[in-house]
């Protein structure tokens, strides 16, 4: 009898716990429907966003390859034609990229430009493009080499101390240490400072992670100094 009192109180308890789990459903239920009834459009209008982002992204993604690709095809073409001999050919379609060039390409192609310039004697020509270079939005190794391009074209000419200033932050850079340092110490040299160039020798040596090849060429040119 106590057995069958103490079943019923717990089907009694069991009945009343699904009753309060049935109306909990029934209220999440109702407000979900008033939540999707008020906002249902802005969730349309996120989804629509979402979908419209996403193929965006693709599409943008696929015509910067096509551009890429065909600015590629434009550069690789004018180099060929500069190996072939035929510079004044391979001139306009790197000015056109340069100028309106939409990937690093435009930058190589101005690098080029400078370079050709500066093979033709064009020293003017060659500094102009090397400085738009050197101000452009191009990646720090490009900027470092026209730097590094547009200083030596003016080692013997041009004001020793801005030429050093714009040297400076590539003598304690290993990657471009070993151009800048032999600038530099022509630059010393041409107003009779050897000891500084000396001194900015060694302390270009004590770099670390200098290349073998860079230790080499200014253990040479710091013997080469001292020997005169």
């Amino acid at each position: 009898m106590v057995k069958q009192k103490k079943d019923c109180e717990n089907c009694k308890k069991y009945q009343e716990q699904a009753f309060e789990l049935e109306v909990d459903e029934d209220l999440q239920q109702e407000r979900l429907n008033r939540f999707w009834k008020k906002y249902r459009w802005l969730v349309y209008a996120l989804v629509i966003l979402i979908l419209g982002a996403t193929a965006g992204i693709q599409l943008y993604q696929s015509w910067r390859m096509k551009v890429r690709l065909a600015e590629s095809d434009i550069f690789e073409n004018a180099v060929v034609q500069i190996f072939a001999q035929k510079p004044e050919e391979a001139k306009p379609a790197l000015m056109q990229l340069a100028q309106n060039g939409r990937t690093g390409y435009k930058h190589l192609a101005r690098l080029e430009l400078a370079g050709l310039a500066a093979r033709q004697n064009d020293t003017e020509t060659a500094l102009k493009e090397f400085k738009t270079l050197m101000d452009s939005d191009a990646p720090e190794s490009l900027r470092a080499i026209a730097t590094l391009s547009y200083v030596g074209h003016q080692v013997d000419t041009a004001d020793t101390k801005t030429l050093l200033q714009q040297l400076q932050p590539f003598l304690d850079n290993p990657a471009f240490v070993g151009m800048a340092a032999e600038l530099a110490a022509v630059l010393y040299l041409r107003d009779n400072k050897t000891q500084d160039a000396q001194n900015m020798l060694k302390k270009a040596l004590a770099l670390p992670n200098l290349s073998e090849t860079v230790q080499v060429r200014l253990k040479a040119l710091s013997q080469i100094i001292e020997s005169k």
